[in-house]
């Protein structure tokens, strides 16, 4: 599975653990979706969303494939990321698959995020560039780029979970990159890259972790990781205006939000609610020694992508 270019292998430890999605689960789905139906009861009606409307959108959503992974996961993993970024349904299920594939706003501001990203990681290839994904999931952000004028650059993807190392060796074999990519099995905070990266990629790890002195330390791992001039490009999530009245989310429709809360909090139980605001990602970023920080944002406000350098 591993390329001509692996980086050392830290040996998991006992702390090590997935954050993105839960694999622990032993209730059965019908079971699942019994907790959360009276969950949605004893919590009542959702501004713009009555009782008996959720509990719609629970049998709607627990009909979908990927409405039964988010249920009994949390979160999600590297196949369902990459299907949320990158499918296109040739008929939906129901047209509660179609709401969430074609206009829930946290699906478009991650289509949104992942579009950005390849055009910055485009922009950012160079001969004999050793681009590094973590966690790398399907490595999509780096795989999908056009190498045609870049045949000789390293790739190298780490992830936590080694089904998604295995999706991603899957992906390089289809694009004909399997002998470019090394894949390490290996907890990001504990990777040693020996300040051999040009770039670093990283999307949907911090969203995980609430610890702020974590990410920060995260962030120190990458900047360790990169040679002097070398670019991280990363992103975080937001506060939504349910959570903080200095939300930046913009151009966003209240009912669609309404069905987006209610599918996250009230029916998945959502992993994923580390979010941040720009002023605290440019501070971590800082804290952790990169400069020349820049953001963009994804026309909500809601995933913004974040360039960081490492002086030379």
């Amino acid at each position: 599975m591993s390329g001509s270019s692996k980086p050392h292998n830290p040996s998991l430890n006992s702390s090590s653990r997935l954050l993105s999605h839960d694999t622990s689960s032993q209730e059965s789905h019908d079971e699942r979706v019994a907790v959360i139906k009276n969950k949605i009861i004893e919590s009542g009606d959702h501004p713009g969303i009555s009782v008996e409307e959720q509990l719609a959108l629970l049998d709607a959503f627990s009909h979908l494939e990927l409405g039964q992974f988010l249920i009994k996961h949390h979160g999600l993993n590297a196949y369902w990321t990459h299907n949320v970024i990158a499918h296109q349904p040739a008929h939906y299920v129901n047209p509660l698959e179609e709401i969430i594939y074609t206009q829930l706003p946290s699906v478009l501001a991650t289509r949104e995020r992942f579009g950005i990203f390849q055009r910055l990681l485009q922009e950012l290839l160079r001969p004999d560039a050793i681009m590094v994904s973590v966690p790398c999931g399907v490595m999509a952000d780096l795989l999908l780029l056009d190498y045609t004028r870049h045949r000789d650059v390293k790739l190298i993807g780490i992830d936590l979970d080694k089904q998604a190392l295995e999706e991603a060796y899957k992906l390089a074999s289809q694009q004909g990159l399997e002998n470019k990519i090394s894949l390490v099995l290996a907890d990001a905070w504990t990777i040693d890259l020996s300040a051999q990266a040009d770039v670093i990629t990283s999307n949907g790890l911090n969203v995980y972790e609430q610890d702020d002195d974590k990410v920060t330390e995260l962030y120190r791992v990458f900047y360790s990781g990169l040679k002097p001039g070398g670019t991280l490009i990363t992103s975080f999530m937001t506060p939504p205006p349910t959570l903080s009245q200095d939300s930046p989310w913009i151009n966003t429709d209240p009912k669609l939000l309404a069905l987006q809360y209610v599918l996250f909090s009230r029916i998945i139980g959502a992993t994923w609610t580390a979010f941040r605001t720009h002023k605290k990602t440019q501070s971590q970023l800082e804290q952790a020694g990169f400069t020349d920080i820049q953001f963009i944002n994804d026309h909500m406000n809601m995933y913004p992508t974040v360039i960081a350098n490492k002086p030379f």
